[in-house]
């Protein structure tokens, strides 16, 4: 998942969570979530692409500024003040655009469309995966298969990859050790400051000794994600809704059902969704129910 809105840190590097009610004790009671940027984002970026490509096919492309209006809801008109805003400017602009005018753009024209965060019915809060990623003499048989040359430089690489690493480790140590005397309030003593300045110039000389590749190669990857099947709920509402809203929010999920991907390392397998959105009039009246998800188009059932 991105980092969640405010840029708030947590325990979980960056993975959203929030507050949500507290126990008998008073201690909160906390949640992963999936955030209304994140689906409000994609929903705006697949109705604008499709815009763009009607727009393009017709001869007629978009301007730089129409895409960072449309795309990103950024253009001049968005940063002027309060007092600077032309009504008669920003109607037509509705007029012209669906998309500026369901999703709105700056402090002008402001959006019909609001999102919740989509949060579990229960409070679930993220896991920690780890994975390796491994380097070349971790397969078998691929030195063998190499430049001789290369694989001297490969052997070299990977000695003083070893050696930057411990030193690498002595650095965090001594830092550590640093940190917790300054807190107390107490002087750093000289060996120890000589200590730290020689582990962070062998750091340095090794990492300089590997080359052109100075990342390690052989590393353990960790990344925070909800568990598998946690049900989410979450409340999509359009203000004064127009009848050509339908076919955006339509399109929005039809995209997402192609790509049901959200968030960060999908290419680990995270991030993927399914679900069913329920199309309600003011009244609470069924109107439509679509279903998104496996990679394929929509499922639209009217009612």
């Amino acid at each position: 998942m991105p980092k969640p809105e405010g840029g708030r840190e947590n325990e979980f590097e960056n993975f959203p969570v929030m507050t949500r009610g507290v126990d008998d004790e008073g201690n909160k009671l906390q949640t992963g979530y999936l955030p209304a940027t994140t689906f409000r984002g994609f929903m705006r970026r697949a109705v604008t692409l499709r815009s763009m490509k009607l727009a393009a096919e017709s001869g007629k492309p978009y301007k730089l500024s129409q895409i960072y209006s449309e795309m990103i809801g950024q253009d001049a008109d968005s940063e002027k003040q309060a007092g600077d805003i032309d009504l008669l400017a920003i109607k037509k602009s509705r007029e012209a655009s669906p998309i500026l005018d369901l999703f709105g753009s700056g402090l002008g024209i402001k959006s019909r469309l609001k999102v919740s965060h989509f949060v579990p019915h229960v409070n679930v809060l993220p896991e920690v995966f780890t994975g390796v990623r491994k380097d070349l003499d971790d397969t078998e048989e691929a030195l063998d298969l190499l430049d001789k040359a290369d694989v001297a430089s490969f052997l070299g690489r990977s000695a003083s990859n070893t050696k930057r690493a411990t030193a690498s480790a002595l650095v965090k140590q001594l830092e550590a050790e640093v940190r917790r005397i300054v807190k107390k309030g107490d002087l750093v003593p000289k060996d120890k400051e000589e200590a730290l300045k020689v582990a962070k110039a062998n750091e340095e000389k090794f990492q300089a000794e590997m080359g052109e590749m100075q990342n390690s190669s052989r590393t353990i990857l960790q990344h925070f994600a909800l568990p598998s099947g946690i049900e989410l709920s979450g409340r999509i509402v359009v203000e004064n809704a127009l009848a050509r809203d339908m076919d955006l929010i339509q399109c929005g999920l039809d995209e997402l059902s192609k790509k049901p991907v959200l968030g960060a390392h999908s290419a680990r397998g995270c991030g993927e969704i399914e679900g069913t959105f329920q199309i309600m009039d003011g009244d609470g009246k069924l109107l439509k129910s679509i279903s998104i998800g496996d990679y394929k188009p929509s499922r639209v059932t009217d009612f």
